[in-house]
C-alpha cells in the first residue's frame, strides 16, 4: 500500500471512520482504569517512559517486518514534534492527573478536546457549523450529567490534577493538527517513529524527576503496564493515526465524549459499579452529541482542505 494513499483530504465519515472512531474510544477509555493500577507501584513519568518503550520495541518489530522505514531529516523533525505532542507530552500529563485525582475525572476534563480543537480549527480558517457547535454543547452536558457537577467542582481539592488535565486537553487539541506534518506516511510509520520518539522524550525526563524504579511491580501492575503499552498505547495510535488524515482533527477529537462512557463501563463491568439513570442519561446525551455533530443527512458534500499557508 502507497503512502500516497495516506495524504488524501479529510473526507465526511463513513462505516471505516466510525470503526475507527470506536477502536480509539475503546483503547483510550480502558487506559485510565489500567493507569490507576499501574500507578500503585510506578511513578506517573516513570509509567509512561516503560509504556512508550516497550510500545515502540514492539512496533519497530512489527516496522522490520514490513521491510523497516527510511526517513529524511525532515521526517525525523515532524516525528520528534508529534512524538511530543501526540503521546509523550499528553500521556504524562493524563498519568499525573490520575495520580492526585480520580481517574474518571480526568478522563471528564478530557471533554474539552473537542471544544478546544473547534477554537484552533477557527484560528485556521475552518468554520464550525452550528450543528457543530450544538452537538459539542450536548455532548458536554453529557459529560456533566454522566459525572454530576460535583466532578468537575472537586477540582478545588486537587489544583496539580487540575492543571495536568486541562494541560494534557490542550496539548492532545494541538497534536491533532500536528499529525498534518506526517499524514503522507502510512500510519504504522507514523506509530512507530512517533512512539520512538515519545520514549527518547519520557526516558530522561523520568530518570531526573523520579530515579529508577525502586521496587519489583506485582503481576497485576506488570500486566496493567503491558496493556498500556500494547493495547492502549500502539494500538490506540495506530488507530488514531489511521483516522485523523481520512476524517480530520475535529472528528477525531468526538472520541473524547466516547472515552468516558468506555471508562463508566469499564467501572461497573470490572470494579463493580452501578448504572444508574443518572449515568444512563449521560451516556445517551453523549452519544447524541456525537451523532449531532457528526452525522450527515441527505447527499454527501465535499470537504475543502484547508489553504496551505
Amino acid at each position: 500500500m502507497s503512502s500516497a494513499q495516506f495524504s488524501t483530504r479529510p473526507r465526511p465519515p463513513g462505516p471505516a471512520e466510525y470503526a475507527l472512531l470506536a477502536a480509539i474510544s475503546l483503547t483510550w477509555g480502558t487506559s485510565y482504569m489500567f493507569t490507576k493500577i499501574a500507578l500503585s507501584a510506578v511513578g506517573p513519568f516513570s509509567l509512561i517512559a516503560l509504556r512508550t518503550l516497550i510500545a515502540t520495541f514492539a512496533m519497530l518489530l512489527l516496522t522490520a517486518m514490513r521491510g523497516g522505514m527510511r526517513l529524511t531529516l525532515k521526517d525525523t523533525r515532524a516525528f520528534a514534534i508529534v512524538g511530543l505532542f501526540a503521546n509523550a507530552a499528553p500521556l504524562s500529563l493524563i498519568a499525573l492527573s490520575v495520580s492526585y485525582v480520580d481517574s474518571s475525572v480526568t478522563a471528564t476534563t478530557m471533554a474539552l478536546v473537542p471544544l478546544i480543537t473547534a477554537l484552533f480549527a477557527t484560528l485556521r480558517g475552518e468554520q464550525p457549523t452550528t450543528r457543530e457547535f450544538t452537538g459539542i454543547a450536548v455532548g458536554f452536558s453529557g459529560i456533566v450529567v454522566l459525572f454530576g457537577p460535583s466532578a468537575l467542582v472537586s477540582f478545588g481539592d486537587s489544583a496539580r490534577g487540575a492543571v495536568a488535565a486541562i494541560a494534557a486537553a490542550l496539548v492532545f487539541s494541538i497534536s491533532l493538527f500536528t499529525i498534518r506534518l506526517v499524514r503522507h506516511h502510512h500510519p504504522m510509520i507514523v506509530t512507530t517513529a512517533s512512539l520512538t520518539f515519545a520514549a527518547l522524550w519520557t526516558m530522561p525526563l523520568a530518570f531526573f524527576l523520579e530515579g529508577l524504579p525502586q521496587v519489583s511491580p506485582s503481576a497485576g501492575v506488570g500486566s496493567a503496564v503491558i496493556t498500556l503499552a500494547l493495547l492502549n498505547t500502539a494500538a490506540s495510535s495506530m488507530f488514531l493515526f489511521a483516522l485523523v488524515p481520512r476524517a480530520g482533527a475535529t472528528f477525531t477529537s468526538y472520541n473524547n465524549y466516547l472515552v468516558p462512557v468506555v471508562a463508566v463501563l469499564c467501572g461497573w463491568v470490572f470494579l463493580g459499579g452501578g448504572i444508574t439513570i443518572q449515568r444512563a442519561a449521560g451516556v445517551v446525551l453523549i452519544l447524541s452529541g456525537v451523532a449531532i455533530s457528526t452525522v450527515k443527512c441527505g447527499a454527501p458534500v465535499e470537504v475543502q482542505s484547508p489553504r496551505p499557508k
